[in-house]
């Protein structure tokens, strides 16, 4: 059984005086996959090019109810791991991704701990426990597209690629291996994966894979993905990048790298060829997202504001996590009255005292399914209104800003 949602484009012509139509077949398509004897999904990769194919995924579909608020959460403890009580807090909330940094093994740096750390077995160890509190949760695993981070099981799959001689790590149009430091020098010395082998291509997918064959992972963060909107790319303008050059780190920590035009063009391609080839497995095995892949991603707008909340549900993206951490009435109202499924309530944080930090008593009032999109007061008012199955209304006025929420099982005590 093969897999072919497919988009089909003919490229034809007739040439001069003797008719002869010929066409090329272009195929902008979802992965192509097999289905085994055991009804298990082999994925294929596609043979090598200079160009990636153009791939349409599948579109997620993560753990998603209006029981209560849709919250999100993004972050981890870096010293420790959570306790009990702070795992039956986190499984509060709808999905849950854990930063790379979780415990001592994953935060220490500038120099980084070595893959023996297996960081994403202790994530998957966090999920176990989350999981166990609420099966329902979607995991997101934090697997950066582009830095190899060592303590990474993966990395171990990139120093033996090496050692046959396969040119795994990227390396500019010198010869040189480039190693960088991340966003705020956290960490140094970091390779980058080289997307124009594909071998590497090929340890990316199957790592993604094996961390869903654990059971307890359903997505990724693909930070620095090419995706539009994120577009950590060879040449993107970010960073102080001139065309052609790959820069990453702050201050004393930035480095810069040069690469050809060719070079650039099929790194770029192969590398936005990645987080949609992986949110097509994904969406096949578990219908998990990857964020700051094509169609989720983290703090593009706030959750605070109705007017961004409907722009941005109006745009391809599935998955949105709008940032609010303690959202107050005011922010409750706007979210309450202009969300739709796969709009979350998000929240980043990376300190100590999550559940003082993070909680909010609203997070669990029962809220019930919307009697549809919010309805203006009067037709032209801007004046919006929507009440949901718990009897629960909530109300926001886009002209002056401002908007409440009427609990229902407070108004009938």
């Amino acid at each position: 059984q093969t897999c072919s949602s497919c988009v089909v484009i003919l490229l034809c012509c007739i040439m001069m005086q003797t008719i002869i139509l010929f066409c090329i077949v272009v195929v902008a398509s979802a992965t192509t996959y097999n289905i085994d004897a055991g009804n298990n999904i082999v994925f294929q990769l596609p043979p090598n090019s200079t160009y990636a194919p153009v791939v349409v995924p599948k579109r997620p579909t993560p753990n998603w109810s209006w029981d209560r608020i849709p919250l999100s959460f993004h972050g981890a403890t870096k010293d420790r791991k959570y306790t009990d009580k702070e795992v039956e807090f986190l499984a509060k909330f709808q999905m849950v991704t854990t930063e790379k940094w979780y415990t001592v093994c994953g935060s220490t740096g500038p120099h980084q701990n070595g893959p023996s750390c297996a960081e994403e077995h202790i994530i998957e160890g966090l999920f176990t426990r989350l999981k166990a509190a609420n099966a329902n949760l979607t995991t997101i695993m934090y697997f950066n597209s582009m830095l190899d981070f060592s303590f990474y099981t993966s990395h171990a799959g990139m120093e033996a690629l090496e050692a046959r001689g396969i040119k795994a790590y990227l390396r500019d149009m010198y010869g040189t291996i480039t190693e960088v430091c991340n966003d705020g020098n956290v960490y140094c010395n970091m390779t980058t994966f080289d997307w124009t082998k594909p071998e590497v291509r090929a340890l990316w997918v199957e790592t993604v894979i094996n961390f869903t064959k654990t059971g307890v992972v359903d997505g990724i963060f693909a930070d620095h993905s090419g995706t539009p909107g994120n577009g950590i790319n060879i040449g993107a303008d970010k960073k102080g990048q001139k065309p052609n050059q790959y820069c990453n780190g702050n201050g004393a920590g930035s480095s810069c790298y040069n690469f050809t035009d060719a070079f650039r063009d099929s790194f770029n391609s192969w590398h936005n060829w990645a987080t949609n080839y992986t949110q097509d497995v994904l969406t096949n095995l578990t219908k998990g997202p990857v964020i700051q892949g094509p169609y989720a991603h983290m703090n593009i707008v706030s959750a605070c504001s109705f007017s961004d909340i409907k722009k941005i549900q109006a745009g391809p993206l599935s998955v949105v996590e709008a940032h609010a951490c303690q959202p107050d009435e005011k922010c409750l109202a706007a979210y309450l009255t202009a969300a739709e499924p796969f709009t979350y309530v998000h929240c980043l944080y990376n300190k100590d005292d999550i559940i003082n930090d993070v909680s909010f008593p609203e997070m669990d009032y029962p809220l019930g399914e919307p009697d549809g999109p919010a309805k203006e007061t009067t037709p032209g008012s801007n004046v919006w209104f929507r009440k949901f199955s718990s009897g629960t209304v909530s109300f926001w006025d886009e002209n002056k800003q401002r908007g409440n929420v009427t609990w229902a099982h407070l108004s009938n005590n």
